[in-house]
C-alpha cells in the first residue's frame, strides 16, 4: 500500500524559491519526495523525533511527518546544503 505525500505551505515556498536558480535540482527533490509514497523509510532517512523523519538526497535535506492513520506523508521543511 502506498503513502500519499502532502506539502505544507512553508515548505512549498522554499522549494519554490530554488525554482528559478535550480530548476533540475527541483525536479530531483520532487522525485526523491514522490518516491517516499513507496518506501517512506529509504535508506539513508534518520528518524527526527517520534513521528519525523530526515532525508538527505544529494544536496538537499527533507525534513517529513508520518501520519500512520492516513498514510500521509507530510514534507515540512526543504533545504539545500551550501544554499
Amino acid at each position: 500500500m502506498t503513502w500519499q505525500v502532502q506539502w505544507e505551505p512553508a515548505a512549498l515556498n522554499e522549494a519554490t524559491g530554488y525554482l528559478k536558480d535550480d530548476p533540475q535540482g527541483v525536479d530531483a527533490l520532487l522525485q526523491a519526495t514522490d518516491q517516499l509514497t513507496e518506501n517512506p523509510r529509504p535508506e539513508g532517512s534518520r528518524a527526527w523525533g517520534t513521528h519525523h523523519r530526515r532525508l538527505h538526497h544529494g544536496p538537499w535535506r527533507i525534513l517529513y511527518r508520518f501520519d500512520q492513520d492516513a498514510r500521509t506523508l507530510h514534507i515540512e521543511h526543504v533545504g539545500r546544503t551550501g544554499a
